[in-house]
């Protein structure tokens, strides 16, 4: 027993940095389908349409990927998600050197199958933690989470400092090679799948019924909507606000959106210790309130410094929120139906940011930048004070 736990703590050491630089390149290759759209095309509509390829598929294919993480090998799930996210780099770069129609076609594809890889490598990252994790579900689901929004608030700031030293290709090349050492950190961590017992539809219906019938867990996916629905502004919105607002440049602009790393890694790293104090549910709610408040602040902003200690602010509860979502899904869901539950999580945390990222783009396009930030804000707001009050089973929940 003590052999072998050792090797545990060097899997889990692995899987832990395998997570966090397959979400920065993951990252890193939503934000060149945005800000290329943005910045190249100047098209706020199609970096919309971009974005929401790439978190939009997981609607589709995620259901079917938690029923395979639950009965096939969630490492080998994994790899095949860097798998489609290779190709999604390729598909990008090969779009970067061509014009016209063909250019968009090409570029539009490679952010399909970065959607496709999506679907994949969130929930078996999920599935494989939880198998790992063995009784530390809830510090490890923590730790996993912060991993994966330094990630995400890490990658603006490296695309930028890729596309000061290079080009559009120095971005994508830098992305396929983080994803070629994540997917060598996976290599020997091997997890068993638990069989097929019936039809992917069939154990996609019966994960449903789990998640719905279980009272905490349902409250929990319901407001991880509300949190995600704040994604999809931030990525889409945030850097035509620094650049038409606050007047940045390239460099700049991609520090401003990479403060958001520091929120959210504060308010996912202190969110454990917060929610002995406060209690989980109600810790949840109030940073949710942050996050939406933070967000309509932005909105109101012209300066800087002030843009930026709102955006901390709205980072922070988020950060927050999130990771304790995360810790109860890990730590309440039943092992048989953890990739099922888990992929209705990650179908949130992808689908809803996608489609309030399409909404955002398309509204880009109609209405100001200042506008269309404090809109969010207080649609944001509204929702987190209703659901509040609604969701009194998480409200109440304490570990």
């Amino acid at each position: 027993m003590n052999q072998s736990k050792p090797y545990q703590k060097g899997q889990m050491f692995r899987f832990l940095s395998a997570s966090f630089l397959g979400f920065l390149a993951g990252h890193l290759t939503n934000y060149s389908v945005i800000l290329y759209a943005q910045d190249v095309w100047n098209q706020d509509a199609l970096a919309g349409i971009g974005f929401g390829l790439c978190f939009g598929v997981p609607l589709f294919l995620g259901w079917f990927a938690g029923a395979w993480c639950d009965s096939h090998s969630p490492q080998i799930l994994a790899q095949l998600a860097h798998v489609s996210f290779l190709i999604a780099l390729g598909f990008l770069n090969i779009s970067s050197q061509m014009i016209g129609v063909v250019a968009v076609t090409i570029f539009l594809l490679g952010a399909f199958f970065a959607g496709v890889g999506w679907s994949i490598l969130a929930p078996a990252r999920m599935s494989l933690l939880g198998r790992l994790a063995g009784e530390k579900q809830k510090k490890m689901a923590v730790i996993f989470n912060v991993l994966v929004m330094l990630g995400f608030g890490s990658a603006p700031p490296i695309l930028a400092f890729c596309r000061s030293i290079g080009s559009w290709k120095t971005v994508h090349l830098t992305g396929i090679i983080l994803f070629l050492i994540a997917m060598t950190l996976l290599i020997g961590i091997k997890t068993e799948g638990q069989g097929k017992s019936s039809s992917s539809w069939d154990r996609i219906l019966r994960g449903l019924s789990y998640a719905k019938h279980h009272e905490l867990l349902k409250q929990t996916l319901l407001f991880s909507i509300v949190i995600y629905c704040s994604m999809g502004p931030v990525q889409v919105m945030m850097p035509r606000y620094a650049k038409g607002v606050l007047n940045l440049g390239e460099l700049e602009r991609g520090f401003f959106l990479g403060a958001l790393a520091l929120a959210l890694l504060m308010g996912g790293g202190t969110s454990l210790k917060l929610a002995k104090h406060f209690g989980y549910g109600k810790l949840i709610l109030t940073s949710g309130l942050m996050c939406g408040l933070g967000l309509l602040g932005i909105g109101l902003s012209t300066h800087l410094w002030i843009s930026i200690v709102l955006l901390l602010l709205s980072g922070f509860g988020a950060g927050a929120s999130i990771s304790l979502l995360v810790a109860i899904l890990q730590s309440e869901v039943s092992q048989e139906y953890r990739g099922r539950v888990m992929s209705l999580y990650t179908i949130t945390s992808q689908v809803v940011p996608a489609f309030a990222g399409l909404l955002s783009g398309l509204i880009l396009v109609k209405v100001s930048i200042a506008t269309a930030v404090l809109s969010a804000g207080v649609i944001l707001t509204l929702i987190v004070i209703v659901t509040t009050i609604r969701l009194q089973t998480l409200r109440n929940y304490n570990m």
